[in-house]
């Protein structure tokens, strides 16, 4: 067997490796990511329901559930995208840590 065949065999697998690792963390964060972007347009959905309904209680309670429900999202996609084994391939595919400042 020539010398070179388990070299071979090792950067194939090496390469599956991080291939399959930059996959799952592209999962993880899109998942993440389509959750915080749910939430900003229930956000600003509630937030027209409110200017539109001023002084109603229901609405302002409704707004306040759905902005605890985007911070949230947000602490849960920013947590995500600090942990160690999804940082390196979510910083590298451009992902960014979100701030949790409502526009």
């Amino acid at each position: 067997m020539p010398a070179w065949i388990p070299w071979l065999l090792a950067i194939i697998s090496s390469g599956a490796f991080v291939v399959l690792w930059f996959w799952e963390a592209r999962r993880v964060l899109n998942a993440r990511r389509s959750t915080v972007e749910s939430a900003a347009a229930q956000l600003a959905a509630c937030q027209r329901r409110a200017g539109e309904a001023r002084g109603d209680p229901d609405a302002a309670a409704v707004l306040a559930r759905s902005e605890s429900i985007w911070h949230q999202a947000v602490d849960l996609y920013n947590e995500a995208l600090r942990k160690p084994w999804l940082y390196l391939p979510g910083t590298i595919m451009g992902f960014e840590i979100k701030k949790e400042e409502w526009k």
